[in-house]
Order: structure tokens, then sequence, then C-alpha cells
């Protein structure tokens, strides 16, 4: 009953040391999304360079652009081809902060354009080079000016993008502007390459500048579009749509105003607009952020006509700075959802309310939106907490995927590598350093309950073999320490026998009836306390060389007293005893064989001698137990009563104090005398300390 008790807890305690394993091995594992990411390769460019990678001729393989500033300062591109320069392309002026490079097959010729966008003296520009004839579509064509501010220049280009908008057969350059304090730069633009003509947005304080999505808003056949939309509080009030107000601005084709902007807000606020559809009406989602104290945060719904739909309030929380809004479709619906800096996402329905909420990975911004599985549809970019990381998500913000690099991401440029229809890498250029990345599925994720349960029947069938195994040792040891104690109490048996006992109490008794009281009471105090000794360790392996060394000497002057005196003994150098402990009875038992079989048959023909000495010798410690008796050949023929087991026993124990304790005790018996009858004995101890 009690083995199966013991089996039972054993059973209970792997399974929750299994557990246990199992849990921290599904915490710190590397199967912790359905996607990941790993650094394929990293590489150090020029600090004025920038590398790209794009299937300009839809061969199925990605050349290399490389964008550089050349001997004087001008900017240049170099496209390369299995590491062979293919052709230069100089310009003036130099590029454009943010993205100023765009690749599209506009005409459909089939193969890309390079579209380049550069700054010279106030003015912005734009360049267009067929790659294959080298001929320059668009040569320097003026888009917009900018100022500087405190003698820098504060403006970039976001997300250029080609679409046809007049369905026409060929596609027309999108792209936006934004700046902090030159207000004249902040402008949606739209180029016509085929016909050379270039429509931008009316002058405002803000403008659709981030994030833009083109979306047919009032279903006519027409592309509109929507971004996202910042307040800094930079212009003055009298200038229009001014920076000091949030606006809900939406742009048509033609880069007017779907419906006058709608005033919702005030600075300093971030606006993000989005597609949505509710009612089987297209509308727009907006999360409008206030970061300053005059307002409260807010997600809305507007129809197609600016006009409000319905509105939730989001209180002040100090996550919602940087947080990201998006709009997806899930199951035929449209959701939107929040996603908060301390990593937790909200989706809301077109009722506004939250219908789920789940933690994702804490970020600190966006940083982009790119295909980066070459699926077709994007993924998002975010830049985490710890300014090295990277996290991609779908575009339902669901399975984050994240990579640390060595160093903070900076302006960070996004691209793909295919090598014979097969897309190879995620390139990201961050400062510097170009990182090669490959994002996939984990093939373990769909497997990952069968990983777990396949590590928690291994850490279980682990834990129960170390449990078992150290039973087993436990069980030995145990059963070491009991044939110890069982060799260690046959010894006492041997020496505290009854009739060495018996002798002992008569010849105390003798020196009562002989009225030598004193010396009675000096030799019973020496047997109780040889007794009381024994007692006390009876429970113990080895004893501290002092007690062994005591014990025999009371037991040398009990055998004196025996033996009438009929012997001497003396301990040399016993003064200065190391603290180590030894096997008991280690001493006594050659004093005791020294006596029986040694001086014992002198008893009545002379005095016999015991002497006992101690020699420290580096790590070694030399016991000699020297007697004058009859030898080791007349002691065999003797009729000294003796079992003979005292060194067997002995040895026995010395194995077994080596095996538990690791430490060895060696001994060496030899005749003291070679040219005398009478050869006297001498043991030779040494032990390890």
């Amino acid at each position: 009953m009690r083995k199966k008790t013991i089996n039972y807890y054993d059973f209970l305690i792997s399974v929750f040391l299994a557990t246990l394993i199992t849990a921290l091995f599904v915490f710190w594992n590397p199967i912790q999304g359905k996607y990941k990411l790993d650094i394929l390769s990293k590489q150090k460019v020029g600090p004025n360079e920038i590398n790209i990678y794009n299937d300009l001729n839809f061969d199925g393989t990605s050349e290399k652009i490389r964008f550089i500033k050349d001997f004087i300062g001008r900017p240049a591109v170099l496209v390369e081809d299995k590491g062979q320069i293919l052709w230069q392309w100089n310009l003036n002026g130099k590029f454009v902060s943010g993205e100023f490079y765009h690749f599209a097959d506009y005409n459909g010729n089939g193969r890309k354009e390079m579209f380049l966008l550069t700054h010279q003296n106030d003015s912005i520009f734009l360049d267009a080079m067929d790659i294959e004839t080298e001929e320059k579509i668009v040569q320097h064509r003026y888009i917009t000016n900018y100022k500087k501010t405190k003698g820098r220049i504060d403006f970039s280009a976001y997300e250029p993008m080609t679409i046809d908008l007049n369905a026409d057969g060929k596609k027309e350059l999108v792209v936006s502007f934004a700046c902090a304090f030159s207000h004249i730069t902040r402008k949606l633009c739209r180029y016509d390459i085929e016909n050379d003509i270039l429509k931008l947005s009316e002058k405002a304080g803000c403008s659709v500048h981030r994030e833009i999505i083109p979306f047919d808003l009032d279903e006519d056949g027409h592309w509109d579009f929507v971004g996202n939309i910042h307040s800094p509080g930079n212009s003055n009030i009298e200038y229009p749509y001014t920076d000091q107000h949030a606006w809900l601005m939406v742009c048509d084709a033609q880069m007017n105003y779907k419906f006058l902007p709608k005033r919702i807000g005030k600075y300093p606020a971030y606006t993000y607009i989005k597609p949505f559809r509710e009612n089987g009406r297209n509308c727009l989602a907006t999360f409008y952020h206030h970061s300053g104290k005059v307002d409260t945060s807010n997600i809305a719904l507007y129809d197609s006509l600016g006009k409000l739909i319905r509105l939730k309030k989001i209180l002040y929380n100090k996550n919602l700075q940087g947080a990201n809004f998006n709009s997806f479709v899930k199951e035929g619906q449209y959701k939107m959802a929040l996603y908060r800096k301390d990593g937790l996402i909200e989706v809301y329905n077109d009722q506004l309310v939250v219908e789920d909420s789940f933690e994702a990975v804490p970020c600190h911004g966006k940083c982009g939106s790119w295909d980066v599985d070459g699926d077709g549809a994007d993924e998002y970019l975010f830049t985490g907490e710890n300014f090295g990381q990277l996290i991609v998500m779908r575009n339902d913000y669901s399975n984050p995927a994240t990579i640390f690099f060595e160093e903070d991401i900076k302006t960070i440029y996004f691209s793909n590598e295919w090598i014979d229809g097969q897309l190879t890498s995620f390139v990201c250029q961050s400062g510097p350093y170009v990182y090669k990345l490959q994002y996939k599925k984990d093939p373990l994720y769909a497997f990952r309950f069968l990983v777990w349960i396949v590590v928690f029947l291994f850490s279980f069938a682990f834990v129960w073999f170390i449990g078992r195994l150290y039973q087993y040792y436990l069980k030995r040891q145990y059963e070491g320490e009991k044939r110890i104690t069982s060799l260690q109490v046959r010894a006492i048996e041997q020496q505290m026998s009854p009739h060495f006992t018996l002798n002992i109490l008569n010849s105390i008794g003798n020196l009562y009836e002989s009225h030598d009281t004193q010396k009675a009471q000096y030799y019973f105090g020496k047997y109780s306390k040889l007794l009381r000794i024994t007692l006390i360790s009876s429970g113990e392996i080895a004893v501290p060389l002092e007690d062994e060394l005591q014990f025999t000497q009371n037991y040398l002057e009990l055998e004196r007293l025996r033996l009438n005196e009929g012997f001497n003994f003396h301990f040399i150098d016993n003064q200065n005893i190391p603290d180590i402990k030894v096997p008991k009875f280690l001493i006594h038992t050659f004093v005791e064989n020294a006596v029986k079989h040694g001086l014992f048959p002198l008893h009545g023909i002379r005095e016999g001698n015991i002497c006992l000495n101690m020699i420290k010798e580096n790590d070694h410690l030399k016991i000699t137990i020297e007697d004058d008796g009859v030898g080791r050949i007349k002691a065999k023929n003797s009729h000294v009563l003796s079992t003979g087991k005292g060194l067997s026993i002995l040895d026995e124990i010395l194995e077994l104090y080596k095996r538990f304790e690791s430490k060895t005790i060696k001994y060496k018996i030899e005749d003291k005398y070679t040219d005398r009858e009478e050869t006297g004995t001498r043991v030779s101890i040494e032990i390890s300390i």
C-alpha cells in the first residue's frame, strides 16, 4: 500500500514538473505565431546609398537598383543584374526625402518605368525613364515648390502609386507631400504621364498625405482618395483649412475636394480616414486622436457627403499616442481596428461596438505597408517599443511576426527580391544596413498542439526517469549507509562483547573489594564514557579524528586495567589533531588487534608497549601504530579468542566510505623487527585530507 502511495505521488510530481516545463517551452519556444521572420543576411553599404530590388523587366528575377550620390553630390541611379551594371542614370538636384522612387508599367508595354522625385533650389521635379530603351519619358518636370525652415528642407514625399484614373488604359502617378512649417508643400498630386497634365490639391494647411487609399466613395465609377491628416497647429488661423483644426477631407481623381472639408476637432490631432461600408453603402470610418487637453478622441462613421452617421468618444489614454487605425473586410463584413501602443487591439463593428479585443506586440508606431510575402496584399509594418524591433502583421492586425535588428530602425526602405519567379527575401534597408529577411508561415504552427503534447510527454518521461534514477541513487546510498551501520554494529558487538564487559566489571569490582574506591571510580568513569561515545555515535558513519582517538584511549585504559596494567601505551604528538573525520573504529580496530594478538600472549611474562604517532605530509595524514608484542606469526598460533573478522569488516567499511565520501584511506601491516623472535607489529594508515 505504501509503495502504491509513493508511486502515486511520484506520478503527480512528474505531471506537475512536466506541465511547468511545457509552459516555459510554450512561452519561450520559437513557435510564436503563424508567421515568422528570420534574418538571412546583413550588409553595410555607403552612407549615401540606398539599395532596392525590383523585377523591372518581368523576367522573374529582380534587378538591384542603387540610389547614390555621385562624386560631386548629384543623385545617380545604377541598375545591376547579377552583379553587372546594366546602366547608370545621373540626375540634377537631390533626391526628395521619403519615398522618392516608384516603379510601374504605366503604359502596358511589358516593362516597368522608373519614376524619381528630386528637388532643386525651391522646386520639386519628376523624372521617369524606360529601363530598356533608356528613353527619358519625363524629364525634370516641375511639380510644386517648397520653402526652407531655419535653413532646412522639411518636406517629404509619401506613397507614390500609379493608377488609371481616366480609363484610357494608361496609368497616372499619384503622390502626396507633407511638411512641418512650410505649409505650401502640403498637397496631393496627380500627374497624367501620357498627356503631361498635372493636378494638385488646393492650397491648405491640412492635406491627405499618409496611407493614401483609392476608394470609389459615392460609387460613381471614379476613384477618390482618402488617407491620414495631421494637424500640428503650425499654420495661422487664417490659412485655408488651417492645421489649427482637424478636418475630414476626401479628394477626387481631379484632386478637388469631394465635399467641402468638414472641421471635426482641434489641434494637436491626427485623423485617420479609412474606406468602410455600412448598410449597403460606402462611407468613411475615422479615428480622430486628439493629443491635447481641450478635446476628446473619437471613432466615427461619415457618409459619402461627409455627414456624421454615428460617433463614439474615447477617453484619454496614454497608449493612444502613436496608435494605429485601419479598416478591413472579414467574412464579408467591414470591420475597423484600433491598435494601441501597449499592444491592445480593439475590433469595432459598424455600430462602433467593440466585438473583439486581443493582445498583440507593443509598438512605437507604423513604419509602412508592404506586400512582404508577395501574395498581392499588403502587410502592415511597425516598429516595436524597442526601436530595433520590426513587427509585421496581416492587414487585420493578426499573426504578428517580429525580428530584432542590432541597431535602431531609422528611415526604412522596403523591397522584395525575386529569383526565377520565386520570392527569396524581403529586403529592408535601415540607415547603412541592408537586411534580407525571410517571412513565411511557420510549418510547426499548425502542429503546435502536437508539439506541445510531445514536449509534455518527453518532459514527463525525463522527469520520471530522473526521479527514478535519483531514487535508485538514494536507495543505493541508503543501503550503503545501512551496510556501514551494520558493519559498525558488528564491530561494536565485537568490541563491546559480554566477555569484555564482564571482565571490565570484574576488574572494577576487584578494586572495590580491595577498597581502592578512587581507582575503581576512575575506571568506571572511563567505561561509562566509552559506552556513552559508542551510543551517541551509533548513527554516524564517520566521526572526528579527535573523538576516535579519545575512544581508543579510553579503551586502552580499560584493557590495561583488565590485564592488571600488563602493558603501557603512548600517544605521541596528539596535541595538534587535524580537524578531519574518519570511519568509526578505524584506529580502534588496529589498537584492539595489537592488545588481543600482540600483547595479551605476553601477560604475566613481561610488559608490552603500544605507541601511536601522527605526521601530516602535504595532503595526507600518516598514522603509525606500533607494538612490541609477539608478532603476527605467533599470534596466529595463540589461543586468543577472536572471530578473526575485524579487519575484513574494516575493509568493507573503508570501501563503502570511499564510494560515498570520495576519500581514500589506505593501511599497511608489517613486522616491526625482523631479527627477533617477538617481532612486534607496525600498522601504517594513510588518510587523504
